[in-house]
């Protein structure tokens, strides 16, 4: 699970990672267990521009997607970014008649609890249900499982059947992991294609089932309690307290005069000065995700393999995960795989370092000069125009900003600019239909490493927005999904399309950045030493925490159990959510 370095601070609730909710809302797994010690209220700071306005599971994003992460807890499954599964909700699987049948057995004792009362017990029939939503809902269901189900049966409470019309490789990581919603929720809507733009905001009556449990939103504050009855134990803390700053600055100087307890840091103006500040520590872990830059594959001068591999040279990828990404550079996997296991890694790819005598040599074979003007241009006299625009995400836009200084410096006539996040999406889909723009952003978040080269590579793959369309690849795509009982035959047919896609998309992986999480060490217990953990608050399960009350009114951002991939992984909710959205109106409306 996937976290964005500090994605609430700048309250995005749309990102390019929609395939990520294949994992849903989940929580860390209890034997993360450091200290066990309770009592006590932890005090979380984020920098947030706006409040909770929706506490629905399926759709929520930014904060509310940050506290969701912790409220609801539930999945079938819970997916290492790694890869590998272990039990959720689900206590043991079974898959069967060839891939085609899927049986969840769930644990008996996860609960709904209705303000701090439990309620009812999680069953399969909210199993059922919130499958029965997403076939009403085509926006929600934003893996597309609902075609690929034949029928669902419940034998009983704890027992749910998953009938398949085929065998997918996929299709076990999307059910398994999707977020499951209460039954309950029937009684409120006629339809079902209501639910979502359901906002579940009644606070104290909502059905929640996570590690904690929401109780009050303020202005600048959100207060949450321990769930007695959460399936993989009570917290070892009492209370949570989430506080909003307005800015960066404000939030270190809490953390530092002990007003907070954790948070995140930007690295490059607060790292080393935290780094040195009595009783603060400060934990460094890698982005498990894939930076890209995105163009229109059918499109000049993209449209030409030799100018790809001249912008992979030009571009000082090492500098962006220094400067931009506040990480570490160096060579990285090529072939389109952000985290999943490294098995499936094709490491004889090429990679393409910042060298502009060899980034210009692949210019001038993609016919491309530098004219009278000082520009690259076509042959026949035109400059060559690269308009590069991104959403209002600080990172990113210093990647950008960062990639537009490498193309001025390479004779290139290149522009950028942050653009609304509307804008951004129609340039995709729209009127432009991505012709005049690349986008730097990040790739699939999956831990299914066919389903990621088939988003972004296969000809009719979801997120293959630069419309690359290799026969060879195509076929390549439909003979490993068959090939999943055959490891070996699956491992090197996937190494194998990593290699055509790395040597004629070469701009793609920028990858390997630090991000950077801050705590008070004599609050706040240890983290938990196991590499496949997503995240230091992924790892980070007990706390130490002194009795104390905060000070400021009412808010925050909790990610406690769920950990950062949780904030990416709702966030992807919102995402999916307003693309399909548009997609699916464009399709009623063409003119649009």
């Amino acid at each position: 699970m996937p976290k964005s370095r500090r994605i609430s601070t700048v309250g995005i609730s749309i990102l390019l990672i929609a395939f990520a909710v294949v994992f849903g809302s989940i929580s860390i797994p209890a034997h993360a267990t450091l200290i066990k010690q309770s009592g006590g209220t932890l005090i979380v700071g984020t920098v947030e521009s706006e409040m909770v306005t929706n506490m629905n599971p399926l759709t929520a994003s930014g904060l509310s997607g940050d506290i969701l992460g912790i409220t609801y807890a539930d999945s079938l499954i819970y997916i290492f970014p790694n890869g590998s599964y272990i039990p959720w909700l689900a206590q043991s699987w079974s898959i069967t008649n060839g891939g085609k049948t899927i049986t969840f057995n769930l644990v008996h004792n996860a609960y709904w609890i209705n303000g701090t009362q439990k309620v009812m017990p999680i069953t399969s029939q909210d199993v059922a249900f919130t499958f029965e939503v997403l076939k009403a809902n085509k926006t929600l269901d934003i893996n597309n499982v609902d075609p690929f189900i034949s029928n669902i049966s419940t034998p009983n409470n704890y027992t749910v059947i998953f009938n398949l019309t085929e065998q997918n490789v996929m299709l076990f990581d999307f059910i398994g992991g999707q977020t499951i919603i209460p039954y309950a929720w029937h009684s409120y809507f006629s339809n079902l294609s209501q639910i979502g733009s359901y906002p579940n905001m009644d606070i104290g009556h909502q059905l929640q089932s996570g590690p904690m449990l929401l109780q009050s939103i303020g202005n600048n504050q959100v207060n949450l309690v321990a769930n007695p009855y959460f399936f993989k134990g009570k917290p070892n803390f009492d209370k949570e307290v989430i506080i909003l700053y307005q800015s960066s600055s404000s939030e270190l100087e809490a953390l530092e005069s002990g007003e907070i307890d954790v948070t995140y840091v930007d690295p490059s103006s607060a790292y080393n000065a935290l780094s040195a500040y009595p009783g603060v520590r400060v934990y460094a872990f890698k982005d498990p995700f894939n930076l890209n830059l995105w163009f229109n594959d059918n499109v000049a001068p993209y449209n030409n393999t030799y100018f790809r591999i001249g912008l992979a040279y030009a571009i000082n990828k090492t500098a962006i995960l220094e400067k931009g990404e506040y990480g570490l550079g160096g060579k990285v996997n090529m072939g389109g795989l952000p985290w999943t296991l490294s098995s499936y890694y094709n490491n004889s790819v090429p990679y393409y370092s910042y060298n502009i005598t060899e980034a210009n040599y692949y210019f001038e074979k993609a016919g491309l000069r530098i004219g009278p003007s000082g520009y690259w241009e076509y042959p026949n006299g035109t400059v060559v125009k690269i308009s590069l625009i991104d959403l209002n995400l600080a990172d990113w836009d210093a990647s950008m900003t960062l990639i537009e200084d490498n193309l001025l410096a390479d004779h290139f006539e290149a522009t950028f600019n942050v653009v609304p996040t509307s804008v951004w999406v129609q340039d995709i889909f729209g009127t432009y239909n991505f012709t005049v723009a690349s986008f730097f952003n990040f790739g699939p978040l999956l831990g299914n490493p066919w389903y990621d080269l088939w988003c972004e590579y296969d000809s009719a793959g979801y997120w293959n927005f630069e419309h690359y369309n290799n026969p060879v690849v195509n076929q390549l795509l439909n003979e490993s999904m068959l090939d999943v009982t055959n490891q070996t035959a699956f491992n090197n047919t996937i190494k194998e399309i990593q290699g055509i896609t790395a040597s004629q998309l070469p701009v793609i992986p920028i990858m390997g950045s630090d991000v950077y999480f801050a705590y008070l060490y004599n609050k706040v217990g240890g983290f938990y030493p196991d590499q496949q953990a997503m995240s230091p608050l992924d790892s980070l399960y007990a706390y130490s925490v002194t009795n104390q009350t905060a000070t400021h009114g009412q808010g925050g951002n909790l990610l406690l159990y769920s950990g950062i991939g949780i904030v990416v992984i709702l966030v992807a909710v919102g995402t999916a959510y307003f693309v399909r959205k548009y997609r699916s109106e464009k399709n009623k409306n063409p003119e649009q």
